[in-house]
């Protein structure tokens, strides 16, 4: 019998998900900003050297049980996320980067409002409760798939 999720606990799962996604190192992240900036190519930091400041440490690896929970929830061909509906899932997206890593103003729904609609560059056709709604309903979702998929928090 799969364990029940909650409507929290896929929330969680999903935010976890985006957390490893964020650590997974990205190769052509700092040859893309050095050739943004100038013709000249930016000296990139080997991830072996020594360094005097200590945030240029490279991020440890992710362990299998990460990789294969964020498969499970995100990236596989089976993945919980697939539960969110497809005009809705950026909107999932950006929320769930906003939870995580709140800016300067915190996270609130008015900020998600003015976010989609500069994404938009236009008027949005709904309040800002809407798309909380959306968020909601597409969070409940994931939580039947993953209670389907038997990815609750007893295995």
């Amino acid at each position: 019998m799969a364990a029940m999720v909650t409507w929290q606990e896929a929330e969680d799962a999903l935010i976890e998900a985006v957390e490893c996604l964020a650590a997974l190192p990205d190769r052509e992240r700092s040859y893309l900003a050095a050739g943004s900036r100038s013709c000249w190519p930016a000296i990139v930091k080997d991830a072996q050297a020594d360094y005097a400041d200590a945030d240029a440490v490279p991020s440890a690896p992710l362990s299998r049980r990460m990789m294969a929970r964020l498969d499970a929830v995100l990236l596989g061909e089976r993945a919980a996320a697939l539960a969110v509906p497809e005009g809705h899932r950026a909107l999932v997206g950006r929320v769930l980067v906003m939870k995580r890593w709140p800016g300067p103003e915190g996270f609130g729904w008015d900020v998600v409002f003015r976010g989609e609609e500069r994404h938009a560059k236009a008027k949005l056709g709904v309040t800002s409760d809407a798309l909380r709604k959306r968020y909601e309903r597409a969070v409940g979702k994931v939580a039947v798939r993953m209670e389907r998929l038997g990815l609750g928090s007893a295995d």
